[in-house]
């Protein structure tokens, strides 16, 4: 992995773990105000690896197109 890979990686990495804690957070809220969970632990697991995998490959192929 070059450096500009790398650097992409920290940004996905990023996004995805705003992703998860912005889940958590809402499905937090909602369980606190209709005592029932909005979304599934594994939908907020799987979104955070969608988020971080795919921002990564869309980051990396922009930086391959210039």
């Amino acid at each position: 992995m070059n450096k500009q890979e790398s650097v992409n990686s920290k940004r996905a990495a990023e996004a995805g773990f705003i992703t998860y804690m912005l889940l958590t957070a809402i499905n937090y809220f909602c369980y606190l105000f209709i005592e029932q969970m909005f979304l599934s632990p594994t939908l907020i697991f799987w979104s955070g690896l969608v988020v971080f995998f795919g921002y990564g490959l869309l980051i990396n192929s922009k930086e391959k197109s210039k």
